[in-house]
């Protein structure tokens, strides 16, 4: 049997490469310095972990690991409107241009990153590619919403994988649907869910609201701000009774993730919105992934979900 390949996860959030991965590699260590972010990775998670930014960490650290793949997934203000797109003039940007630097010095054998598709524009990417291009890399990159997998959820990203090795073409995609919305709803009452009729009278117009009964229903990106913002934050749910938030368990199912993963019971509501909407696509994340060869086994459907 082939060695399994090692993987640096930087920026790993909640654990969305770990849960893509799904044990078909070892994660050496995962880098994440918001706290919340990272108990929940380690409730899930048997990967050693660092609480330390990317920043800070040394070209000796890099090299000590010497993990196969580099995966990131930065933090997206530098690049979209909210965060006036500073790019490199943005204090968010400098975890990223260190490891740009420390790709030219080390020069694993495989990297890959997600981002917002605005970063297809960028800079940052212009200066990605140059350095790829200059340490000897080749690469491919898309733009990816899980919807093209047959996932019933926007979430479009851009996607860079590039290697001093072989890298695969990605598959065809398959749009056809691998699961219904309907079918990651929760069955217990959620009545603490529930839109006040206030607030839905006043936003109901800008809210995407999708229907519990549609089959073919598909849900709008979600934010880390669903739950304090109705516009443009994720979708709403109309039931036979009422309109609802999702839960973030349902969200979590919609993002891909598999039913054994879970939050700690400590977890605020408030903080779980966030947490998910700061995550990424398992499916989709899996899909970018399998061009790497041996990182992911290829398979003809999703991560398993349970009932659905």
């Amino acid at each position: 049997m082939a060695e399994k390949l090692t993987v640096l996860e930087l920026f790993a959030g909640i654990g969305g490469c770990a849960a893509a991965i799904a044990g078909n590699a070892e994660i050496v260590t995962a880098v994440e310095t918001a706290h919340d972010a990272l108990t929940v990775y380690r409730h899930n998670f048997v990967s050693p972990t660092l609480d330390q930014p990317v920043e800070s960490l040394p070209e000796n650290w890099f090299r000590e690991f010497r993990a196969a793949v580099w995966w990131m997934s930065p933090p997206v203000l530098p690049f979209v409107n909210a965060g006036l797109r500073r790019e490199l003039d943005d204090p968010r940007a400098k975890a990223l241009l260190h490891v740009i630097e420390q790709i030219h010095k080390i020069r694993p054998r495989y990297v890959a990153l997600e981002c917002v598709p605005t970063f297809d524009k960028s800079l940052t990417r212009q200066l990605l590619l140059e350095t790829l291009a200059d340490s000897g890399y080749k690469w491919q990159e898309t733009q990816l919403c899980p919807t093209s997998l047959g996932v019933p959820n926007q979430r479009r990203r851009y996607y860079l994988v590039a290697g001093r090795e072989e890298i695969l073409p990605w598959k065809p995609l398959n749009s056809k649907p691998r699961f219904s919305l309907r079918s990651t709803l929760d069955r217990v009452s959620l009545d603490e869910l529930v839109v006040v009729p206030e607030l839905l009278a006043t936003h109901r117009d800008s809210m995407h609201i999708v229907d519990a009964n549609d089959s073919a229903a598909v849900s709008s990106c979600f934010t880390p701000d669903y739950g304090r913002s109705v516009k443009k934050t994720g979708s709403y749910l109309q039931t036979s009774g009422c309109v609802r938030h999702f839960s973030p368990a349902e969200i979590l199912l919609q993002l891909g993730f598999p039913l054994s993963f879970t939050l700690p019971d400590n977890t605020s509501r408030e903080q779980a919105w966030r947490l998910v909407g700061n995550s990424l696509s398992v499916p989709a994340t899996r899909y970018i992934l399998e061009a790497i060869p041996g990182l992911v086994v290829r398979r003809s459907r999703i991560p398993d979900v349970g009932t659905i």
